[in-house]
């Protein structure tokens, strides 16, 4: 009997695992103002589906590594923001900027490093 309502118990808390809800998506975050060289991360709004990196190439990039840099010490782009956003607001603010910066939009946990 102390068997079985082990067994009870044990299937119960996997039932139970199975139903809890899933975290949302986890994107890194910066903005040009406060340096977007150091690894932060946040966890998005529920309706907020894609994270977003905007950036600029590096004229005359020479390949010297930049030591401060955590993501990546010889990127050849200057990264203005990483955030948050819906997939609708990613595309928008895309179009919007073309011409000003490089904006990627991508939907997987840290993918816009």
């Amino acid at each position: 009997m102390k068997l079985l309502v082990a067994l009870l118990v044990v299937s119960l808390a996997v039932l139970l695992q199975g139903t809890k809800p899933t975290e949302g998506l986890r994107c890194y975050s910066c903005d040009y103002k406060h340096s977007c060289k150091k690894k932060h991360t946040i966890a998005c709004k529920p309706e907020q589906d894609s994270c977003v990196r905007a950036h600029n190439k590096i004229r005359g990039y020479t390949g010297i590594p930049d030591r401060e840099n955590e993501y990546n010490a010889t990127m050849d782009v200057l990264v203005l923001e990483r955030r948050c956003m819906t997939a609708e607001g990613c595309r928008r603010y895309k179009e919007r900027t073309k011409k000003i910066f490089t904006v990627t939009c991508c939907s997987n946990d840290l993918c816009n490093p």
